[in-house]
């Protein structure tokens, strides 16, 4: 019976040390590589300032972000006749007593118009899923840099860039506090 067990441990052991080919591979998609790779095999990231990591993104969105103080730019939506035309009372009664954008029910609406308003560094809005989310705070935090992010979202619909190299990350909870509204075509 001991060789039974030994048999057994030693089928299982050269089973673990054949080498890789196809056939023992089952019929299932591979999963996409690093999004930061390159064909070279190098990653495309930069140095980031000191607190700024992903933990660090957390705990600013968690705690200043919903205040709404992480969101650029939203003022001047209140002094823009079609923002008027196009959005609910409530809403914009809502934003005008300082609830922050991602509080406020009916969401507001916002054009492309607007959305290419807020382009640069220090104003920078993008669309994601159809969802409007200020990334200014973030530009900053981003692992690529926020060159990346200024030339291919900002004031943009950045979805299609986004679902590319990022398409794992739940973009919802992780701008939950930078949400604006939702994008109108």
């Amino acid at each position: 019976m001991a060789s039974n067990g030994q048999n057994s441990d030693n089928s299982a052991f050269s089973r673990l040390m054949k080498p890789f080919s196809s056939s023992n591979t089952m019929s299932t998609p591979a999963q996409a590589g690093c999004s930061t790779l390159r064909g070279g095999g190098y990653r495309n990231k930069v140095a980031l300032k000191p607190g700024h990591s992903a933990m660090d993104w957390s705990v600013l969105s968690n705690n200043k972000g919903k205040t709404g103080i992480l969101i650029t730019g939203i003022k001047k939506l209140l002094s823009d006749p079609e923002v008027a035309k196009i959005n609910s009372p409530q809403a914009l009664m809502a934003l005008q007593h300082g609830v922050p954008s991602f509080k406020i029910y009916p969401p507001l609406k916002i054009t492309m118009a607007h959305l290419k308003q807020h382009n640069t560094a220090d104003d920078c809005w993008c669309v994601l899923g159809n969802k409007v989310y200020c990334i200014t705070a973030y530009l900053d935090f981003h692992p690529g840099g926020s060159d990346i992010l200024l030339k291919s979202a900002a004031g943009k619909d950045g979805t299609a860039a986004f679902e590319r190299y990022h398409r794992w990350v739940n973009y919802e909870r992780f701008l939950e506090t930078s949400y604006i509204g939702r994008f109108i075509p």
